[in-house]
């Protein structure tokens, strides 16, 4: 094989070696893909948590819990804010506390796959996050009229960024 032959072949077994591999922090225009990468892990992993733990604990008194929270927090549980929390969770019933584990469970598959899916550099998950993310900011959006909050405004403002970022990645990617 000659020598031409021979860079060629290992520039292009180099370049898609570099397809599959995990993305670097340090790699140009990469740092805020793998933040994003990151925080969509690490909040699947958190639901993972959460879903296992509601379907563990289905038949617990959720009221009871959060006032046991509450109180370890020093929070007056006579608030009306903490008092409607401990309320509200006091009547979650055994099959609602089952659908928001099943729920959790799913939400945590479709948000570890799409951090997984960024950090290899996938296509796919750049796409899926856009749709993903796309779809909540209508719901956030009523939310945030309905109730605002700073909390909700940072959250909506956040995923709005998240989507223009990477539809603008897909785009350069394509041109």
């Amino acid at each position: 094989m000659s020598y031409p032959l021979r860079r060629r072949l290992a520039r292009e077994l180099i370049g898609a070696s570099r397809q599959n591999a995990p993305m670097r922090s340090s790699e140009s225009g990469g740092r805020l893909l793998w933040l994003i990468a990151l925080e969509r892990t690490l909040r699947g992993l958190l639901l993972v948590a959460a879903g296992i733990y509601l379907l563990a604990r289905s038949g617990a008194n959720f009221g009871d819990i959060a006032n046991h929270i509450a109180r370890r927090l020093e929070l007056d549980p006579q608030r009306p804010f903490i008092r409607h929390i401990v309320a509200k969770l006091g009547h979650l019933k055994r099959h609602e506390v089952q659908l928001f584990g099943a729920l959790a469970l799913g939400y945590a598959a479709l948000e570890i796959t799409e951090g997984v899916g960024l950090f290899y550099r996938k296509r796919w998950a750049e796409w899926l996050t856009v749709v993903a993310t796309s779809l909540l900011v209508p719901l956030e959006a009523y939310e945030l009229v309905r109730h605002p909050s700073a909390l909700k405004a940072g959250g909506i403002t956040v995923n709005v960024l998240i989507v223009a970022y990477l539809v603008r990645v897909v785009r350069r990617k394509s041109g």
